[in-house]
């Protein structure tokens, strides 16, 4: 198995099996406690692309009682997010769509994943037809295209792809707050709340990045979480941060998280 190479270019994918530094996602976690844990601790929650497994530790955290089951195609990923999932199927979607015996699920969590889907539309229209999840709460997040950085950049004519983030060297599509709302009426969801996470930290994250890269070729890939100063931040920051984000989140958010349900 190759060894992580920071200095390859990122759209040689064979350059490294899995390089992201991954952390909870705070927006998604306070949507998930308000509404699917306010009303059932136990509830069993299906995170689909859980990676590591960083939202199931941040959920289980919050509330121990919760259950999570994740959905992973990387093995490494999936090995790692054993530790905070309940449950972890190590395959696509379309091979646990296959597998018997799944329970009913009180929430949905796609973490990022839409982005990465040729066809979004398919893939929804699979999810909201599958009977488990047709009383399910959705939690959904994609990056947000027109936050302000990527507005600067593009007005200087650069987009370099990255090995995380906006420029992902994986993301096949684009969304902004509009557009994925409408993505996700067509696909017979129903919105019924979003919120953007903040972008000023996330901004310096390629040069952050540097101080992580032994960290990711060792495997540890949350070590984000374990950093004293990104705790500093969470607690210190992160609020101010959320607070200005909503005052004008096309243009402030990260990531556009949509609460939904199916209609």
């Amino acid at each position: 198995m190759p060894t992580f190479a920071p200095s390859a270019f990122p759209l040689d994918l064979a350059s490294t099996p899995y390089s992201y530094i991954e952390r909870p996602n705070s927006v998604i976690v306070s949507l998930i406690r308000e509404h699917v844990l306010s009303r059932r601790p136990d509830a069993r929650i299906l995170d689909i692309g859980c990676g590591c497994g960083a939202n199931a530790e941040a959920l289980k955290h919050l509330v121990p009682t919760v259950r999570v089951t994740g959905i992973e195609p990387n093995e490494k990923a999936a090995e790692l997010a054993r530790a905070a999932c309940a449950d972890v199927f190590n395959g696509t979607l379309e091979e646990w769509l296959e597998s018997p015996g799944r329970p009913n699920y009180d929430g949905v969590v796609l973490s990022d994943v839409l982005e990465h889907i040729a066809d979004p539309v398919a893939f929804l229209r699979s999810l909201v037809a599958t009977p488990e999840l047709r009383g399910s709460t959705w939690v959904i997040s994609v990056p947000n295209y027109g936050v302000w950085y990527n507005r600067v950049k593009t007005l200087f004519g650069r987009f370099d792809y990255a090995w995380s983030g906006l420029y992902d060297r994986t993301h096949l599509r684009f969304f902004t707050r509009r557009s994925i709302r409408a993505l996700l009426d067509y696909a017979g969801l129903e919105v019924i709340e979003d919120r953007c996470t903040p972008s000023i930290a996330q901004s310096t994250a390629s040069v952050l990045r540097r101080f992580f890269r032994d960290d990711v070729a060792s495997g540890n890939h949350l070590v984000l979480t374990q950093n004293r100063g990104f705790q500093l931040y969470q607690k210190l920051i992160q609020p101010a941060e959320t607070s200005l984000c909503g005052v004008w989140p096309e243009l402030m958010g990260f990531q556009v998280v949509s609460v939904a349900r199916v209609k």
